[in-house]
């Protein structure tokens, strides 16, 4: 006897582009998504559709458009492939079958089909200031190391989204000046504490655009669900992917800084910038844009317009944000949280 062809129930979402007929369609099942995409007929008619599996982080960014639906098909991790006969459209739960065969050209979609093309919406996915991010934990937790966590999340997401603000036409000038006064404010006379000025970028970003961290589901294997800005959600995920395969590097990048401002007393909170010489100005550049570059960001001229020109404050806000990705990055290290279950 043949073996058996394994089938699957799946919800409907929503039709995502039609012509005449359903082209595209979403499916659910339990936590994953499903696209369906109608396969070429020579019937003059859709006949069937090829199915793939998405898990959310992929369908988060194929609806901000960081990808197109070829790729869910051709490269996403994790997929698996269904077929559907059109029978099925229309129906609240659909039967899908297992399909292990060839995957060839003529079932693919087109190219560069984004999600701007849709003719219809799907509010679960449109907002991009409200994405959802789910981050997957296990082994041992305390209390304080979810607060710990979130807080150097939480930091990292107020600078980059910053950073974002800073650059996009879009953003008034009063908020743009409200996040250079962050740089260049009383938090950072002398170099003083660096707690502040994060605040004081996450206090300046809208409301509707800030962090939250929205559930904790303590288990093993449990989860934390953080909200905010997908884009700025998948820059953090990228820095500290960094992190994690370059710990080694960056740490000597950082140290080298840390140890010429220790020699030079730099690091006193009392030190103004004018005391310091051309020479260990210039020392202290090239040490700073060594940092940044290794953590992925090329913002040594921005910061350093940002502070007024202050090399010192420059240097040790780089400092602040590999401390930042270095301890979020850390739980990642150990196994305790993924990108991916």
């Amino acid at each position: 006897m043949p073996p058996s062809v394994k089938t699957k129930n799946l919800k409907f979402e929503t039709i995502l582009f039609d012509f005449i007929e359903p082209i595209v369609l979403l499916y659910k099942a339990g936590k994953s998504y499903f696209i369906a995409s109608a396969l070429p007929s020579e019937f003059g008619y859709v006949k069937e559709y090829l199915v793939v599996s998405v898990t959310p982080k992929f369908l988060k960014r194929y609806f901000r458009e960081e990808n197109d639906l070829r790729f869910l098909f051709v490269s996403a991790p994790h997929r698996s492939f269904w077929k559907m006969p059109a029978s099925e459209v229309g129906k609240d739960t659909a039967k899908v079958k297992e399909f292990s065969g060839s995957i060839t050209e003529d079932m693919l979609p087109d190219a560069q089909f984004f999600s701007s093309s849709h003719t219809h919406s799907y509010q679960t996915m449109a907002n991009t200031y409200s994405a959802l991010e789910t981050l997957f934990i296990d082994g041992n937790w305390e209390m304080e190391d979810f607060g710990s966590f979130s807080r150097k999340y939480r930091d990292l997401y107020a600078f980059e989204e910053s950073i974002n603000k800073l650059s996009a036409s879009t953003t008034s000038v009063s908020l743009k000046n409200k996040i250079g006064k962050a740089f260049n404010g009383h938090t950072l006379q002398g170099g003083g504490s660096y707690v502040g000025l994060f605040r004081e970028l996450l206090n300046s970003l809208p409301k509707e655009e800030r962090y939250d961290l929205k559930r904790v589901e303590y288990a093993s294997p449990g989860r934390i669900e953080l909200q905010g800005k997908g884009a700025v959600f998948d820059a953090l995920e990228e820095r500290i992917k960094n992190m994690v395969s370059n710990s080694q590097a960056l740490h000597d990048t950082y140290v080298k800084l840390r140890q010429f401002m220790s020699e030079t007393n730099l690091l006193n909170i009392s030190t103004p910038v004018i005391t310091v010489s051309q020479t260990t100005k210039d020392r202290l550049e090239v040490d700073t844009r060594a940092l940044f570059s290794a953590l992925g960001l090329d913002l040594y001229d921005t910061i350093f317009r940002l502070t007024g020109g202050n090399v010192v404050s420059t240097a040790k806000i780089s400092m602040a944000i590999y401390r930042r990705v270095k301890q979020a990055a850390s739980y990642f290290s150990e196994g305790r949280i993924a990108y991916e279950r």
